[in-house]
């Protein structure tokens, strides 16, 4: 029998060559899939390490706004602590001046009374006060115009009736007779207000069934 080989000289061996490549041998076939196991394992892990720094980066930048926007918060919280500082800096300056105010009222009203009071002939020369009651020492050159001042005072509504006569008597100065007097009496703007009983120096009183009595 004749055999005649089709096949090119070298064919077979290349064949061989291709299925030795292609064909892993059983004894290495373990070592192969340990090797892909690492491999696969090597590139998960590298995929999670690459999501975890991304995360952080996302997490980083969060706060880093978070922290802008807490130090804006900061800041206007600053100063709006400070605008209520000053503002409550501004009232106490604009309360102790009112007092301030209010405190002047008192005298400089007084002044102006006892200064709009004085009659012609008339004349002060001192003046004390203690509280709410005023003393005011002084000269007339006759007793009308001390009788009208003392008129003027009682009824220009600052001071409480009737005005106490502490002391009069008559000297010469430079041969001309004069009266010296001292009076007293009540500061109404700086006195308590009158409860409901029965006034004092015949002051009206109100009675408390809305009427007014006189003692």
């Amino acid at each position: 029998m004749i055999r005649v080989n089709f096949l090119a000289p070298g064919a077979g061996s290349r064949s061989r060559a291709w299925h030795r490549w292609l064909v892993v041998p059983p004894e290495q076939r373990a070592a192969l899939a340990g090797l892909t196991m690492l491999a696969a394992t090597v590139v998960g892990v590298g995929a999670w390490w690459w999501l975890i720094g991304r995360e952080q980066r996302a997490i980083d930048a969060q706060a880093a706004l978070a922290a802008v926007a807490v130090t804006r918060l900061q800041e206007t919280a600053h100063r709006m602590e400070q605008a209520a500082e000053r503002e409550r800096d501004l009232n106490e300056r604009l309360a102790v001046a009112e007092r301030f105010r209010a405190a002047q009222r008192g005298p400089v009203a007084l002044l102006d009374t006892i200064s709009r009071s004085l009659a012609d002939g008339l004349w002060l020369t001192e003046l004390r006060q203690a509280g709410t009651t005023v003393q005011l020492d002084g000269r007339a050159l006759s007793l009308a115009a001390f009788t009208d001042f003392i008129g003027r005072l009682q009824t220009s509504g600052h001071f409480a009736r009737p005005m106490d006569i502490v002391a009069t008597s008559t000297e010469t100065v430079s041969e001309v007779p004069v009266v010296r007097f001292a009076i007293r009496g009540e500061v109404a703007s700086l006195a308590p207000p009158p409860d409901d009983g029965p006034a004092i120096h015949g002051r009206p009183a109100v009675d408390p069934g809305g009427g007014v009595s006189r003692w």
